[in-house]
């Protein structure tokens, strides 16, 4: 079995906080780190640290943040596709509290680049069985046909809405399981 991830790469900066700002508030941080990440090379790397068999398809940027993102998936135990875009690498910028709350602001200009046809090609070997998990970094439509593409192979499938962008009603029925945290099943659902 093979988990397909479609999902982001982000260059993240992330400010360490005493505790998150106020509306309105400027706060100083403690510390700060420039790293690579974003929710699907996260998860992906995370499926594929654990033992499973992982193929990451993500967009990047003709970038620094780009080239250090292929560099950092090589030493890997993760198959990827990394398809480059006419756009900046994703870029998330992160606010940690010391309690370990945080507040992220991202964007997804490659992310949302990332057309259908493109990953279809670079997952086109997915058998009934496999897995599929995505993300909500990616733009309706290719969720959608993605979604609808591997309901057709008889792949299992994975939705993590965030960030929320869009209406779901047309993705859930071709969403086998989805991943929420407390703030985002209060989005879609309007339950606490």
């Amino acid at each position: 079995m093979t988990l397909f991830v479609i999902g982001n790469v982000t260059e993240d900066i992330v400010f360490g906080l005493p505790r998150l700002p106020s509306d309105g508030e400027t706060l100083i941080a403690v510390s700060r780190i420039v790293d690579i990440g974003g929710k699907g090379l996260n998860q992906a790397l995370i499926a594929a640290r654990s033992g499973m068999k992982v193929r990451l398809v993500t967009a990047i940027g003709h970038d620094d943040a780009g080239r250090r993102a292929r560099d950092l998936i090589a030493a890997e135990p993760c198959d990827a596709v990394l398809i480059e875009k006419d756009t900046a690498t994703d870029q998330s910028i992160i606010a940690v509290a010391q309690s370990g709350e945080n507040r992220i602001i991202s964007s997804a200009f490659s992310a949302s680049a990332l057309s259908a046809t493109e990953v279809i090609a670079a997952i086109d070997d997915a058998v009934s069985g496999d897995q599929l998990l995505m993300q909500g970094n990616l733009s309706h439509a290719t969720t959608l046909d993605v979604l609808q593409w591997a309901r057709s192979r008889g792949l299992r499938t994975t939705v993590n809405p965030s960030p929320i962008r869009w209406d779901y009603d047309r993705i859930w029925p071709l969403v086998d399981r989805v991943i929420l945290n407390r703030t985002e099943l209060h989005a879609l659902t309007g339950c606490t």
